[in-house]
């Protein structure tokens, strides 16, 4: 598991402005995207139970819940953003290499998965093999 003791500090990142990402980089980074990532895990999980009652049950405060969800959704993808990473999808986060993208999705323990730019999920391989097979600068 990361631990948030390391000494890395966390760049702060214009919005829309690409960050490169070495292997050590990413990783450096992983404790502080663990943290926040499993912070708005802990503020969904209540409300996805409560947009599954509601529209279960027809009800008027549906919309709300679903306005509350996304809310902690986009505040998530926000702060990703300012760290240089980006959300492909919930829960699944990438650091551009400039040949593609270290990918974790949580609750996984490490970063440990590399795919090409066009691969995205269906391309996803064990960044050790990656690396091993072809070197690149970012590894």
């Amino acid at each position: 598991m990361y631990e948030l003791d390391s000494p890395f500090v966390a760049q702060i990142f214009p919005l829309n402005e690409r960050r490169v990402f070495t292997l050590s980089e990413a990783r450096a980074l992983m404790p502080l995207i663990v943290k926040i990532t499993a912070a708005a895990h802990k503020k969904l999980e209540p409300l996805r139970s409560q947009l599954q009652m509601a529209i279960t049950e027809n009800d008027k405060s549906a919309s709300a819940v679903e306005q509350a969800y996304r809310k902690v959704v986009q505040g998530w993808i926000d702060k990703l953003q300012r760290l240089g990473v980006t959300a492909s999808n919930l829960w699944v986060v990438h650091f551009d290499t400039g040949d593609g993208h270290l990918c974790w999705r949580f609750p996984e323990l490490r970063l440990a998965n590399f795919h090409l730019y066009e691969d995205c999920e269906k391309g996803r391989r064990s960044v050790e093999e990656y690396v091993e097979l072809f070197q690149p600068d970012w590894g």
